[in-house]
């Protein structure tokens, strides 16, 4: 199942795609969340993206560094740790709505639609951490 999420698999392409009822397949997927002390989707398709021993569908194209604005990496590496539209908006200071504006635009750039897919393009970029830019700090 886990593996299914990495690949960027809907709970409805999982039961289809393992042959059984979308109940099922959002059953087990609610039972893992518990087992995992996971609370959104956000943070099940990080920990999948990170723990599933799969290989992508497709191979997930590596973007030029300048193809995103700086506001956009930002909202993407919040993402890839696995927090939902209104936690990035709490941490970065703007709305859940902006949140979503700004993933709208990565994923019209980057033409990748699932969730899985920004966090393993988020991965390829290797965005460093704000504490870690030599920009913010004072010389």
């Amino acid at each position: 199942m886990l593996a299914l999420i990495a690949q960027g698999m809907s709970t409805s392409d999982i039961a289809r795609y393992l042959g059984v009822t979308e109940f099922t397949a959002r059953k087990h997927r609610t039972n893992i969340s518990a087992k995992l002390d996971i609370h959104s989707t956000s943070q099940l398709v990080a920990f999948a993206t990170t723990h599933a021993n799969t290989a992508p569908r497709a191979p997930t194209p590596l973007l030029p560094p300048d193809t995103l604005s700086k506001r956009e990496k930002d909202v993407l590496e919040k993402l890839s740790l696995g927090l939902t539209a209104k936690e990035i908006g709490r941490n970065l200071s703007i709305s859940p709505r902006t949140v979503s504006k700004h993933l709208e635009n990565i994923r019209a750039k980057t033409g990748l639609q699932t969730l899985a897919a920004l966090m393993t393009i988020s991965r390829q970029l290797r965005i460093p951490m704000a504490s870690e830019n030599p920009d913010t700090q004072s010389e």
